[in-house]
């Protein structure tokens, strides 16, 4: 069986030469993927961004964990996730990390599962697959540091 791909090859960027910034203006970053080949793609996309991965989980219990612990800026997180789904995770993660902007990527193609993840706070959401482009335009449209870093 061959494998679905998630990141097209249409990933040249202006974006990402924009996120591309000294480590003192790292955007820190949470994924919340129970796929360890999907959270690889989001390491080779964000390797040479200021997006500074720093923490991975593979579930929704884990993912709360992380979340009050790291307090990220951002997190990227799937809605189909073991013990807890992205909603649970959504609906509580304000309470630990309010300051966290959420982007969810899923492979729910349904626009009620969009319109959901957005009421419960998320900032972005996108189908799998997307491109390199279409996650590095999200970043930067949810982080408010995203201005500095492209002029800086």
């Amino acid at each position: 069986m061959a494998k679905k791909k998630i990141v097209s090859e249409n990933s040249t960027s202006s974006i990402a030469s924009g996120l591309a910034a000294a480590e003192s203006q790292s955007i820190s970053c949470l994924l919340i993927e129970d796929a360890l080949f999907v959270r690889e793609v989001y390491r080779i996309v964000l390797k040479k961004t200021a997006v500074n991965i720093v923490g991975e989980v593979g579930d929704g219990i884990e993912a709360m964990i992380k979340l009050a612990e790291l307090k990220p800026q951002i997190a990227i997180l799937d809605l189909v996730l073991p013990l807890k789904n992205g909603f649970e995770v959504l609906k509580e993660a304000e309470r630990v990390s309010p300051k966290t902007k959420i982007i969810v990527v899923s492979s729910l193609d349904e626009e009620k599962y969009e319109k959901k993840a957005l009421a419960l706070g998320a900032l972005k959401f996108l189908k799998k697959p997307f491109t390199k482009q279409e996650l590095l335009d999200a970043i930067s449209e949810v982080t408010t540091s995203y201005g500095e870093i492209a002029n800086g």
